[in-house]
């Protein structure tokens, strides 16, 4: 991996997105990160979409339009024709924020141990105005084994091809709204979810025409048949779930009594499911941000 600028993969899968999908292509572009692979998998579109990408196409390494399987195989298509150490997808409606790439690219070239990260949950407006910034929750596959999905946002979540490979390196294209939880399921598996206090890529809320949106209860399922085949490994594990579902447990919660929960043992449930960190400081002279000395 290039210590500086390590390759970083992306993809955008669209499919009649013209009203966005510039926005998208810049966010990405005008960041002029280095070492950046862009590929763009259009679905057939049907509007002007295709016009705008051919618009940009000197500036990626990748682009097809033609009939897809919707947008995890589209996505899937993508990451086969990706070569970068460093991977992540953008929808054609939304936008990575300034610098996001650089910040990623320096995280992950600093500390080897780090295979995944993410910013800030946070939501634009279809003017791209930022008008919700949510809390960040130290995710672990815990969180998965107890039926904790709700969310780790896919935008701005980037991972390297080495955490890709070893989760399989493929999308759920039998999905058509959880392929990303899908995804992160798999690489709990191998690796540790580290969060950042930046705003690297932002979602967008459209006023209509948004499948996830409109189509959560299907979303919902999806997450809960994915859940359903996601169980405990070892003992350990089992352990922790049998103690996260116990009325004790759910009693103590309801209290809000930190106390309690290590006087009756729940001590590791708090370390988990309850306190909250910081895994990084930026720091104002070098202006990058570092793993906190607790997590080298």
């Amino acid at each position: 991996m290039n210590n500086q600028f390590p390759k970083i993969s992306i993809v955008t899968p669209n499919f009649n997105q013209e009203k966005f999908i510039e926005e998208t292509i810049l966010s990405v572009l005008s960041q002029n990160y280095p070492n950046l692979e862009y590929i763009i998998i259009d679905g057939g579109s049907t509007d002007g979409s295709v016009d705008i990408i051919k618009k940009y196409a000197n500036q990626l390494t990748y682009w097809v339009s033609e009939p897809d399987n919707g947008m995890y195989d589209a996505i899937q298509k993508g990451f086969e024709k990706s070569t970068g150490e460093i991977m992540t997808y953008i929808n054609s409606d939304d936008l990575l924020q300034k610098y996001s790439l650089f910040t990623a690219a320096s995280i992950f070239s600093r500390y080897k141990q780090i295979d995944w990260l993410s910013g800030n949950p946070n939501c634009i407006s279809e003017h791209g105005q930022i008008f919700y910034i949510g809390s960040r929750i130290n995710w672990t596959k815990y969180h998965y084994l107890t039926g904790n999905y709700q969310f780790i946002q896919q935008e701005g979540t980037f991972w390297t091809r080495s955490l890709w490979e070893k989760a399989g390196s493929s999308m759920a294209v039998n999905l058509s709204l959880a392929g990303d939880m899908e995804l992160w399921s798999r690489f709990f598996k191998h690796a540790n979810f580290y969060s950042i206090s930046a705003i690297l890529g932002s979602f967008r809320y459209r006023s209509a025409n948004q499948k996830t949106l409109e189509q959560f209860d299907k979303y919902h399922a999806e997450a809960k048949e994915v859940l359903k085949k996601y169980i405990p490994e070892n003992a350990e594990e089992a352990k922790i779930v049998k103690k996260q579902k116990s009325i004790g447990w759910k009693i103590i919660q309801r209290l809000k009594f930190i106390r309690l929960m290590f006087w009756f043992g729940y001590k590791d449930l708090y370390e988990i499911f309850i306190k909250t960190k910081d895994y990084f400081y930026f720091d104002r002279i070098t202006q990058e941000y570092y793993l906190m000395e607790e997590d080298q």
